[in-house]
């Protein structure tokens, strides 16, 4: 299952530059020039934040209505007061990190409301649970044709 939206791309080459770069797995070490602990909760805030760049309301308030829990506070929310490990993400959003893996994963399939494919959330999810996410790459014969997509909508 590779992944074939461009923007997915963008995101899955910056998630392959973060195993890369970032340290061993609940170590600190230097993200794009920060200190950062490589846990699940700083890499699923990396991917969100991501996916959220230029979109972070319409975003974050789709997350918060589709993850709310038994007393109506949701997981993503702008009043982080009742978090146990509130994790800022961006404009004034966290997200409650004090969250299993299944639960994180279980979050992420929502993003699909956001238009992102399922390839995409089972990256994320890999990602997310610090396993190898290299077999989303598109093949050499997906990349031209992508690349054939992009040029036929707007050609140079």
């Amino acid at each position: 299952m590779h992944l074939s939206k461009p923007v997915e791309i963008l995101y899955l080459s910056l998630m392959l530059r973060w195993q890369r770069d970032a340290p061993p797995d609940q170590h600190e070490g230097l993200l794009d020039g920060k200190p950062e602990r490589n846990t699940q909760i700083s890499r699923m805030a990396y991917v969100l934040r991501k996916v959220a760049a230029g979109n972070v309301e319409h975003t974050f308030q789709t997350l918060a209505r589709y993850t709310r829990r038994n007393d109506g506070r949701s997981y993503f929310s702008k009043d982080p007061s009742w978090m146990k490990e509130p994790y800022p993400l961006l404009d004034g959003w966290f997200f409650e990190g004090c969250t299993s893996l299944i639960q994180k994963q279980s979050f992420l399939q929502h993003l699909t409301r956001l238009g992102l494919s399922g390839a995409f959330i089972a990256c994320a999810d890999d990602f997310v649970a610090s396993k190898n996410i290299k077999k989303y790459c598109p093949t050499q014969e997906e990349q031209e044709e992508i690349v054939r997509r992009v040029e036929a909508l707007d050609p140079i």
